[in-house]
């Protein structure tokens, strides 16, 4: 086959079928009534690949899926490229060639079936962003199997979506689970409540109660804000607040929380307190999903989750460290939707949430180091004043 050599690759090999080649095979493709007859009766979007990945011929619902009013400008690209995966152009060899590729579902179903020659199927977890539309996610599940039209072998691939399942999977695991067992909570203490005679255990539980039920009450309105968010429907409300007093906030909540349970959270509050305009709730809801999410990782109970700010001329960047250090593979899907660090099914919403929230509404951004010397480190960055 003749190609043209690219540089090197952290995953699949580089080397891209000329645009020329290209044309021919798609037209070899099309001349078969049998394999375009069958590309449109498919209900999913179904994409015929050459040996080096790229896109030979696509069926209408594939071309919905990239979003393209012009068929040419998606001929000849690979995969990730055509849905404007924002890996896909880290490496100048383009899709399957970063380090990100190891990870992704249709990479590995397209390599694992060029090595085995039987169909692959997998799922498939895509960040998308496009000048017009912003970032967007999809959820796929994924297949490749062999194509073989007179002496060439193509690939065919077909996606489907499947993020109303994913997002059907996490509303059930919050409402079944997380939900039902605070409220199942909340139950036990009224019960107490109800038998006890001694006012000390009375008013301790008392406070139980009150805790309990605004933690029910935030979990619920987390899933209305991140359903807002994603539709674009959520409304930002920024008025002017202590930095300091987002701290003491954060503290309240996550210090009596189960999973802070013989663990101690460590603050350091501004020696000056200083003011600034933002949504205090998506801000501390964000903050709150890292400081989760660092309680959770964190397995030696005698050092801290650690938590303070630094200051700039026009942005204040939150810091939230645990002693943990996360898998190469687990760093190289933060922030996907559906992914979760946990491996359970209906998991995946902290990270996602919090870059929507904090990219999408505060105007900022979040990222995180990870490795043995810093261990791991998330950041929210935002303006000081949001407007």
């Amino acid at each position: 086959m003749i190609t043209d050599i690219m540089e090197d690759t952290y995953y699949d090999s580089p080397e891209r079928t000329p645009i020329e080649k290209i044309q021919e095979y798609s037209k070899e493709v099309l001349q078969s009534p049998l394999i375009v007859e069958l590309l449109e009766g498919l209900n999913n979007a179904v994409v015929i690949l050459d040996q080096n990945r790229q896109i030979v011929v696509f069926n209408q619902i594939a071309e919905n899926l990239f979003k393209t009013y012009n068929t040419e400008l998606a001929i000849g690209k690979r995969l990730g490229e055509a849905l404007n995966c924002i890996h896909s152009n880290i490496m100048p060899a383009g899709c399957g060639t970063s380090q990100f590729c190891k990870e992704c579902g249709a990479a590995n179903a397209i390599r694992t079936h060029k090595e085995s020659f039987l169909k692959e199927v997998r799922e498939c977890r895509i960040t998308s962003e496009r000048p017009d539309l912003g970032e967007s996610s999809l959820d796929l599940k994924v297949s490749a199997s062999q194509l073989k039209i007179n002496s060439h072998q193509y690939i065919i691939f077909t996606l489907q979506d499947i993020s109303n399942e994913k997002r059907r999977h996490a509303l059930e695991r919050i409402f079944f689970h997380d939900i039902l067992n605070t409220a199942g909570a909340i139950k036990g203490i009224s019960d107490i409540l109800y038998e006890s005679d001694n006012p000390e255990e009375v008013l301790e539980f008392k406070d139980l109660l009150s805790f309990s039920s605004s933690h029910l009450i935030q979990e619920i309105q987390s899933q209305r804000e991140l359903l807002q968010a994603e539709s674009g429907q959520l409304k930002v409300n920024p008025f002017p607040i202590g930095i300091n007093s987002i701290l003491q906030s954060l503290y309240a909540i996550y210090s009596k929380h189960d999973i802070a349970k013989g663990k101690t959270i460590q603050l350091s509050y501004l020696d000056k307190d200083e003011t600034i305009t933002t949504d205090v709730v998506l801000l501390t809801r964000s903050l709150g999903n890292l400081m989760k999410n660092a309680l959770e990782a964190t397995t030696n109970f005698e050092i801290p989750v650690k938590c303070w700010v630094e200051l700039e001329a026009n942005h204040v960047s939150f810091h939230i460290k645990n002693d943990s250090v996360m898998p190469e593979s687990i760093q190289l899907q933060m922030f996907q939707r559906s992914f979760s660090t946990k491996g359970e099914i209906g998991r995946g919403i902290g990270t996602y949430s919090v870059k929507l929230l904090v990219q999408q509404y505060l105007n900022g951004s979040v990222f995180f180091i990870s490795n043995a010397k810093d261990k791991t480190v998330f950041t929210i960055k935002i303006p000081k004043v949001l407007v």
